[in-house]
């Protein structure tokens, strides 16, 4: 299905309750989350959209179904605010006080908007990405949306479910089919699917591949801010890219101000929130972010009423206040000796020492297979040589400045190649919530737009097999590819790079801690 049009309708603002016509003002106090909310919620498992009874399908698609119907529904009106447009717009949007004009392919029915009422200044364009409240903000957007998306399917019971891709690659079969037949006997557009998604991943036939959805290098992180960072590179802004032809920045999935118009986003984040939560598992005590700045910031939503509270993140912070768990699935880490000896992981989190084994300075990464040596320095001779490689600490891969001019057009699986052209891959770069260099769109929270990234792969394994060493220096590899399990050869052949992107980064190092 495509995105339904929504025309403005007139600038209005808050009426006092003088008036007899009250809406919601920017103003509301902020109150902690009561106990009659989380009753209100229950506490309930989610689920994998795989695992989804036909009864909970059918709640979900009534829900999806429910809030688009009130895409029209008169600006500043409670209704409004419980839409499925009024939600997307909380995430970001098109529109000169947001995310500039629309722009990337994929678009067909996207408008821009600007907020007109200060309900909609408070609580649209607020995402939070590249941020230490990237996982907090989204987790209090998602625990929001569900109970809106309940009052709109009129099951209290019903619970987001989420996209389990480390276990199967496919998009779930509820968010793939065309057609479906309601609990009146009318067979009805499905709700959950958008044609603006790669052709293959709606049709079932190809699975994300493995790498763009491991969570190798965040679940080795002890420490919040290294696995928030993490984590949003790989799997979560590496499945937005792989989900779309084209990559990023397309839409819907692909472009930050759209993506919430697929409702299979809300699938993917329950799943990131998921792989947070089962991280949090191994330690809470330690794991669990613990800085006051950052809890005691505050975020306005929408609730299933219409109103809209403000929240303090802390009052918002784990599952257990929140009244809901996670079936089992894939993507979670180990048992590890953390989780029975918390002094070792609190060790752990101290800042270690790194040494820089090797580098590689400003590069350009060419729309077909580029390979790039790396300088090992004096560190790096001892340290990759023979056992050294096996030494206590892990290895890792990072790449800074990442940028661009033009879209490229897929993504770059990333490999390190040792002796004899053996290579083993370590992880995949996308290009989700960056924009391209020079931009002055305002692509996210209201004016702070990224041109540049960073990225960081968990290479500890690789060293091991590759066997590096004075005599043989290491190289990087970047290869092209849409995102799609299969070769690399396939996947690009469907999804050609964008030769006038100018994809480069400052600099590379490989780096022992």
């Amino acid at each position: 299905m495509d995105i339904q049009s929504f025309i403005p309708k007139p600038r209005c603002r808050c009426l006092s309750i003088a008036a007899g016509l009250a809406t919601l003002c920017a103003s509301a106090l902020i109150l902690p989350l009561t106990s009659s909310a989380i009753q209100a919620q229950g506490a309930a498992q989610r689920k994998s959209a795989t695992d989804l009874s036909a009864p909970e399908v059918m709640s979900l698609r009534r829900g999806v179904a429910k809030m688009m119907s009130r895409n029209g529904a008169p600006r500043g009106s409670a209704d409004f605010r419980r839409s499925w447009l009024y939600w997307a717009n909380m995430h970001l949007h098109f529109g000169d006080d947001c995310a500039g004009p629309i722009s990337g392919s994929g678009m067909n029915g996207v408008q821009t908007f600007t907020a007109s009422n200060d309900d909609e200044m408070a609580t649209w364009c607020t995402c939070e990405h590249g941020t230490d409240q990237f996982l907090t903000w989204h987790r209090m957007y998602l625990w929001y949306f569900e109970r809106v998306l309940q009052d709109a399917a009129g099951d209290s019971s019903l619970r987001l479910p989420y996209w389990d891709y480390e276990t199967d690659g496919r998009v779930p079969p509820a968010y793939r089919d065309a057609n479906y037949v309601n609990h009146q006997g009318q067979t009805l557009p499905n709700p959950l699917r958008v044609n603006a998604r790669q052709p293959s991943l709606n049709a079932g036939t190809s699975p994300l591949d493995a790498n763009v959805t491991s969570t190798s290098t965040a679940m080795a992180d002890p420490d919040f801010l290294s696995f928030s960072n993490d984590l949003e590179n790989t799997p979560h802004g590496a499945v937005h890219c792989a989900t779309v032809t084209g990559g990023c920045p397309n839409g819907l999935m692909g472009s930050v101000p759209v993506a919430a118009l697929d409702p299979v986003f809300y699938a993917h984040h329950t799943n990131i929130d998921r792989l947070y939560e089962c991280w949090l598992s191994v330690n809470p005590s330690q794991r669990l972010p613990n800085d006051a700045a950052l809890l005691d910031r505050t975020f306005t939503f929408v609730d299933a009423d219409g109103s809209a509270p403000q929240r303090r993140v802390r009052d918002m912070l784990t599952t257990a206040q929140l009244g809901y768990t996670y079936a089992a699935g894939g993507g979670c880490p180990p048992s590890t000796v953390a989780q029975n000896n918390p002094a070792t992981e609190s060790a752990a989190v101290t800042p270690a020492s790194e040494q820089t084994l090797a580098t590689a300075g400003p590069t350009r990464i060419e729309a077909t297979l580029t390979t790039v040596p790396m300088a090992v320095s004096s560190q790096g001779q001892e340290t990759l040589a023979g056992p050294g490689s096996r030494a206590p600490g892990r290895t890792y891969v990072t790449i800074d400045g990442l940028q661009y001019d033009q879209p490229p057009g897929g993504l770059y699986n990333v490999y390190l190649q040792g002796k004899a052209g053996q290579k083993q891959q370590i992880g995949v770069i996308n290009f989700f919530a960056l924009a391209p260099s020079g931009s002055t769109a305002q692509t996210g929270h209201k004016g702070h737009a990224r041109t540049k990234g960073s990225f960081r792969f968990d290479a500890t394994e690789a060293v091991k097999q590759l066997g590096l060493g004075p005599d043989v220096a290491p190289s990087l590899m970047f290869e092209p590819t849409s995102g799609l399990a299969g070769s690399a050869t396939e996947t690009a052949a469907t999804q050609p790079m964008n030769a006038q992107a100018n994809v480069r980064f400052e600099s590379a190092r490989i780096v022992r801690r």
